[in-house]
């Protein structure tokens, strides 16, 4: 995949929308690569095969290869500008 980015101003919405629209276009692209051939992935902390025609088996438990992160780092927020009128 090639990713085309230049620098440009956003609004805080459109920022916003920026996780759920990365959501939707991977969620698309699972779609279309279980449709074409088989994909491994992980499901409920298990690794789970799925093949072209929806058939899942369960490969093995990877629950003990997660770790607990005790400091989860917050949403960055973006300061508002304030502007003088003259």
């Amino acid at each position: 995949m090639t990713a085309y980015t230049s620098v440009m101003k956003a609004s805080k919405f459109e920022d916003d929308l920026i996780p759920n629209l990365a959501i939707h276009a991977f969620r698309h692209a699972f779609e279309q690569a279980s449709a074409s051939s088989t994909v491994v992935y992980v499901k409920g902390q298990q690794l789970v095969q799925r093949s072209q025609n929806g058939q899942e088996i369960q490969l093995k438990d990877v629950s003990s290869d997660f770790v607990q992160i005790d400091g989860i780092p917050h949403r960055l927020k973006r300061k508002k500008k304030c502007e003088e009128t003259i």
